[in-house]
């Protein structure tokens, strides 16, 4: 269960916004449900100036499990704070860089493709990348927790996995994925990464946003981040959903654009180091 606030910026005037205030506020709560994992939608009425220790004792357990449909966020010691779903996240880089290599046709299935994944937690998507290209080249601190992994790939698909002893390792890859933060550092190839995160690529590919069909987007409450919104219901939920839905769109060192965009931008540096290449033989 987690929860859900709308913050309703209601045109009131100062006797009512007073009247809300002395009522304790005006909230209203309903319970609802995605794909089977129910979360509770608390509403606040009082034109922008949420009653934030309120609705934490309205919120009861699910405190730390908030989802904020607008631009406002918990102040600090109120005794509310936002979920960050980090394992769907990373799963989201995951999904973008398989689309983008199908996007890139024969050329995405021949190249190699990096995954920096440190602390050794995202073998699901070394799973998913290995099964879509020819190599892939995990770069991480904990090597013991891709051996098991490396043999099955291997046995059960004939997926190749190696691992790279630093990150400079990764630099002949179509791309790179980085399915957590990182330190400040940067990689020459196109990388996807989370928001937030140190790494910077050339460019930089993030702020992946879920395509969902038209059905299941109506049931989001209205003003709530996507792929925020989803993350919470699938780590939260009871149910989990598949992870099957395609990325929308992405920005691109910051700017607008879809994931074709970017896996252009991957297709071309890797022509661009294939020109050198070949004039040297």
């Amino acid at each position: 269960m987690f929860v859900v606030l709308s913050i309703c910026q209601e045109d009131k005037g100062p006797l009512a916004r007073g009247l809300d205030w002395l009522r304790n506020g005006a909230l209203t709560v309903e319970r609802k449900s995605f794909l089977g994992n129910g979360y509770y939608l608390i509403t606040d009425h009082t034109a922008g100036r949420p009653h934030w220790e309120r609705l934490a004792k309205m919120a009861g357990r699910a405190a730390a499990r908030l989802v904020v449909a607008g631009d406002q966020e918990p102040p600090p010691g109120c005794g509310l704070g936002l979920y960050q779903p980090s394992v769907f996240y990373g799963r989201l880089t995951a999904m973008a860089g398989v689309q983008a290599l199908k996007l890139m046709g024969e050329e995405g299935r021949r190249g190699s493709v990096g995954l920096v994944d440190e602390e050794g937690l995202f073998g699901w998507c070394a799973g998913e990348l290995a099964r879509q290209c020819a190599l892939l080249r995990v770069y991480t601190r904990r090597p013991d927790r891709y051996q098991a992994l490396c043999r099955e790939l291997m046995e059960g698909f004939g997926a190749s996995l190696v691992l790279a002893d630093s990150p400079g390792e990764l630099a002949g890859c179509l791309f790179a994925v980085s399915p957590a933060a990182t330190g400040v550092w940067k990689l020459p190839m196109p990388v996807f990464t989370v928001d937030r995160s140190g790494i910077q690529g050339g460019p930089t590919i993030n702020r992946l946003e879920p395509e969902l069909p038209p059905d299941l987007l109506a049931q989001i409450p209205r003003g709530a981040p996507v792929s925020a919104f989803l993350g919470t219901a699938w780590e939260t939920g009871l149910r989990r959903f598949p992870l099957d839905m395609g990325i929308r769109e992405c920005r691109i060192d910051g700017r607008r654009a879809s994931l074709m965009d970017a896996a252009v931008h991957a297709l071309l540096r890797q022509r661009e180091r294939a020109i050198p290449a070949a004039s040297e033989m």
